[in-house]
């Protein structure tokens, strides 16, 4: 048999050729008669001159297979994805916005801890000094009323105003301004009017700020809902589900409450060998202006998770994109690096289509409109209906036990793009000893305004290409069946 390199590769001589090839050669040296056996001298040199030999040829072999990308592991495979420009995606950490009800000037240095109450905790990536221009949420007091008063406040220049009737109490001026501000922004903000305290409002997806003004002598805004990104204090997958950051570690003044409105950005793993041998063809095309080089860009940068390029090369709109143009759907990530990015790599003439708007200089100083999206929130509605196994024993938490379990499931799960197939969810229910059978029906909203019952079906869900299922316990109804 022939060994070392080959037509089919390179082949490792074993040892048991080896040390037969030695015992043949210093008897064809010595004699036949030679005792090579153990317990001779001969014998004994013989094996251990063959071993170090079979481990050179051992060593040969690794270092034939690390120039192979099937082969090829940690610190080689990477050396050998970099020759056709693709590096492996570094592990990540969950990233949370957050809104710091604090008053007005207060300030939260870089660095201030937060936890869950499963003890992992979060870190403020920048100092935030409480103001009106970067905001999530802000409580307005009446101090005066006044019938005939226009009380009134802006937001992003937009005016929300109610003119006080006669009969008027704080609770019907704020009820009147939470329904002028629906009105000018349908389904954005939350209002939880509290009548003498105030009305509380925020925004309802909880990831982009608002600036707040108010000349209204009448109205007091005690504390604001400042706008913050927190990161998790350890790389990978740590699921932030909407409410779970609420627990100060460092405690300020003026700072009286934290709470996220939004799903955290769920972080990763370092990328895996095995899947960056998955994803190296698609990643390893070198042109500067298609789909793929675009998105292998805007996945390199800093905080960014998903990223997908789609493209309308028909003179016609397809799928809501104009003719000749490409989409972007990008997930995490600073806006304006990532509108510099497809600047820099989209194709000339083409235009950079999406919901999101940057403006970016070219070397001349022109100004240039360059847009992209963020994924489009599906907000999925789970109805579970349960029956008892009566084999087992039925936790008391059962109900909470079941909205954990499938909320961390969605988690995982769900992306951009990705539809939920409804019969998966019965495996995470059933991780809950004690349910003898379920029935389960879902529904979608664009919004967080609760369906109709006649919009559950046992159906799969679809979910376009710039959208993203959302799975929340607050919208998983379990119940347990009156019938036998």
């Amino acid at each position: 048999m022939e060994y070392g390199l080959t037509d089919t590769g390179f082949i490792v001589k074993p040892f048991t050729v080896i040390l037969q090839e030695a015992h043949a050669a210093f008897q064809a040296e010595f004699g036949t008669d030679l005792d090579l056996s153990d317990e001779s001298i001969e014998g004994v040199y013989i094996k251990n001159q063959s071993l170090k030999l079979s481990q050179l040829w051992e060593l040969l072999g690794k270092l034939y297979t690390i120039g192979d990308v099937d082969d090829a592991f940690g610190i080689y495979l990477d050396r050998i994805v970099n020759l056709v420009n693709v590096r492996r995606m570094p592990a990540r950490a969950t990233e949370v916005y957050e809104c710091l009800w604090a008053a007005e000037g207060t300030v939260v240095q870089k660095g201030h801890l937060l936890r869950m109450s499963n003890g992992q905790t979060f870190k403020l990536t920048s100092t935030v000094t409480v103001g009106n221009d970067a905001l999530l949420g802000f409580q307005v007091v009446i101090n005066t009323v006044t019938a005939g008063h226009a009380y009134q406040f802006s937001l992003d220049t937009c005016i929300i105003a109610y003119t006080a009737q006669d009969g008027d109490d704080e609770e019907h001026i704020n009820a009147g301004l939470a329904a002028a501000l629906e009105t000018v922004f349908p389904g954005v903000y939350e209002a939880d009017n509290r009548g003498t305290d105030g009305l509380y409002i925020h925004a309802r997806a909880g990831t982009i700020a608002f600036a707040l003004s108010s000349i209204d002598e009448l109205l007091t805004f005690p504390l604001l809902g400042a706008y913050a990104r927190y990161v998790c204090t350890k790389t990978g997958s740590v699921v932030v589900s909407v409410g779970a950051l609420n627990e100060i570690v460092n405690r300020i003044n003026g700072l009286t409450a934290v709470i996220n409105y939004a799903r955290g950005m769920t972080g990763r793993d370092m990328e895996s060998d095995a899947e960056v041998r998955m994803h190296l063809a698609a990643r390893q095309r070198r042109a500067t202006a298609n789909e793929i080089a675009i998105q292998n860009a805007i996945l390199a940068i800093t905080g960014v998770r998903y990223a997908k390029v789609y493209s309308n090369r028909d003179s016609v709109e397809v799928k809501g994109r104009p003719p000749k143009s490409f989409e972007a759907v990008v997930v995490g990530g600073d806006d304006q690096e990532i509108a510099e990015v497809i600047f820099d790599k989209g194709p000339a003439g083409i235009q950079a289509f999406g919901t999101t708007h940057k403006g970016v200089k070219d070397a001349e100083g022109f100004e240039w409109d360059i847009a992209f999206s963020r994924p489009a929130e599906q907000y999925i509605w789970i109805n579970i209906v349960c029956s008892r196994n009566d084999e087992e024993s039925l936790n008391p938490n059962w109900i909470t036990q079941i909205r954990d379990t499938i909320e961390a499931w969605g988690s995982s799960h769900l992306d951009v793009a990705v539809d939920l197939v409804y019969q998966k969810l019965f495996r995470p229910l059933y991780e809950t000893p004690g349910i003898g059978f379920a029935d389960i029906t879902v529904a979608v909203t664009d919004t967080l305004t609760p369906p109709p019952d006649a919009a559950y079906h046992a159906a799969n869900i679809e979910i376009g290409e710039g959208a993203i299922g959302m799975i929340d316990r607050s919208r998983i109804a379990v119940t347990e069946s009156t019938t036998s």
